[in-house]
């Protein structure tokens, strides 16, 4: 599998096309609320995103998420819906064959669209480390003092790609090194492939199926 495109610049230097692709970015930009107005937020959205904790900050960017999508797909925002599963994990209902991740913390996002499972995170790189129960016992045999972040991130990109990110707990996912910051994931629903990126302050991995 090849790693995912890593985009963040505005939407329009984005290539269009089938993915994957893992746009990086902050809220607060002008360049992204530019962006954002590329598509409107639905009816439907706000009625899906109404219950949710800071639904200003999630409606931004599922906008965002719709723009990306209609890029990709080569569609008009208009046409792009997205709703959530079960387990609160976005999903492209229109058009067929897509698929979205979202993740951030204010006032970083990172938005992932493919033709496969994708699932991305991000965090900042003065956030709190993960505490050593979050690994297995080989992870912490294995790991790098400096490692621990960008592991995390791909759990959580790995979890999201499986939709299981409610439901499974950090440890029960066991993460290898495969070179620089490229890592493989793997739990008792699957196995990912994820590449992190260090920029604007942040790290983001994005997960593909192995």
């Amino acid at each position: 599998m090849t790693e995912p495109a890593w985009a963040t610049g505005p939407l329009a230097a984005i290539p269009a096309g089938h993915g994957p692709v893992a746009w990086l970015l902050r809220l607060d930009d002008a360049q992204t609320a530019a962006d954002a107005r590329r598509a409107a937020v639905s009816a439907q959205d706000l009625a899906d995103l109404a219950d949710r904790p800071q639904a200003a900050m999630r409606a931004l960017r599922r906008r965002l998420a719709k723009a990306l999508i209609a890029r990709m797909a080569g569609v008009h925002p208009d046409l792009v819906r997205i709703a959530r599963d079960e387990a609160g994990a976005p999903i492209v209902i229109a058009p067929d064959g897509w698929h979205v991740s979202v993740a951030g913390r204010w006032p970083l996002a990172l938005i992932g669209v493919a033709r496969i499972r994708i699932g991305v995170d991000v965090e900042p790189l003065d956030a709190p480390p993960p505490p050593p129960d979050a690994f297995t016992i080989a992870e912490r045999a294995a790991m790098h003092e400096d490692q621990a972040l960008a592991r995390w991130v791909t759990k959580e990109a790995h979890a999201k790609r499986l939709g299981i990110a409610s439901r499974i707990a950090a440890e029960a996912i066991e993460t290898r090194a495969l070179g620089g910051l490229a890592f493989s994931a793997a739990s008792a629903e699957g196995g990912s492939l994820a590449w992190c990126v260090v920029r604007g302050g942040a790290i983001a991995a994005a997960a593909i199926p192995a």
